[in-house]
């Protein structure tokens, strides 16, 4: 069921986790740009493609992280207690929010330099110049880029093993997939609904292919509206997307659920004319780390429950 679905993902999130929507307060260029610049990558396949650190050196007791997924991923983990230092970004779980900074997508390298790092887990793409002047000084990085959700499992796994929490890593990759699976399991007969997952109103910038949103619609057996537009996240032209005409608009932040369901020219597609714009956590969908399991949960209850 539906419900024990949504239990079973918050498994995963150490200390459980709050799944009311956040306010989201980042200005929109900078959403956008950190959204653009973590999930349009491309990406080395497979569980074997990031194996830069030697764990010989021995389990890691000061961590410095460099993105927000790579910290939570740290924390589900059961390792937040030796990170020592995050990114301005990292505000999941809240006690991440209060350890010392490094920068934000561009980081300070005398500042994680200072606080004597033995594992620092970086973005492979994101923090290229960062970890290539952190590897000359001697540092130990362990650096992944996941793209779909089985990468996302990959990487869960390989970060759980070079903190010693392997086990641990594989049991969580395990709950997402097992949660995917059965999610899918239920809607393969289902009548297909026309969703478009928008990042920012207007100008519109849509989900398009090659995401975690696209993976997660095509699970529940959702076309997604704007699933011929440009891959990952891009401006989409509004005259295309309302040609569309989609049953569900899925938004991040109320003000551009307001702004669907005020607008003149949005107002005879179905998800407007049906009371179908809904809000989702925008952290849930985008962000690769432990919490897409329940990002799946939360679309489902948006665009299969209501």
């Amino acid at each position: 069921m539906a419900i024990s679905n949504r239990r079973r993902s918050k498994r995963i999130i150490q200390n459980g986790g709050d799944c009311r929507q956040r306010e989201t307060k980042v200005k929109t260029i900078r959403r956008i740009a950190i959204v653009m610049s973590l999930l349009t990558f491309g990406l080395l396949a497979g569980c074997s493609s990031t194996h830069n650190a030697q764990q010989s050196q021995g389990i890691p007791k000061r961590i410095v992280s460099l993105t927000p997924n790579n910290t939570e991923i740290l924390f589900a983990l059961g390792a937040g207690s030796r990170v020592v230092g995050v990114t301005n970004a990292c505000d999941y779980p809240p006690e991440a929010r209060n350890l010392p900074k490094v920068g934000d997508t561009n980081i300070n390298i005398e500042k994680v330099a200072a606080l004597k790092p033995d594992l620092i887990v970086a973005h492979k793409l994101l923090n290229n110049s960062a970890i290539k002047r952190l590897r000359e000084l001697g540092f130990r990085v362990i650096a992944t880029n996941p793209e779909t959700i089985a990468q996302v499992e990959c990487a869960i796994k390989e970060i759980g093993a070079q903190v010693g929490a392997s086990t641990k890593a594989a049991h969580i990759a395990e709950l997402i997939q097992r949660t995917f699976d059965e999610t899918k399991k239920r809607y393969i007969n289902s009548q297909p609904v026309n969703v478009l997952v928008v990042v920012q109103a207007s100008p519109l910038w849509a989900a398009g292919p090659g995401t975690f949103v696209d993976e997660m619609l095509m699970t529940l057996n959702c076309k997604n509206a704007a699933g011929d537009a440009k891959p990952g996240f891009s401006m989409f032209p509004v005259e295309t997307a309302i040609a569309k005409d989609p049953d569900v608009i899925v938004v991040t932040r109320e003000e551009d659920k307001y702004f669907f369901t005020k607008s003149e020219i949005w107002k005879h597609t179905k998800a407007v004319k049906n009371g179908r714009v809904v809000v989702v956590n925008p952290d849930l969908l985008f962000r690769a780390g432990p919490r897409l399991a329940l990002g799946l949960a939360e679309l489902e209850h948006a665009i299969r429950l209501k």
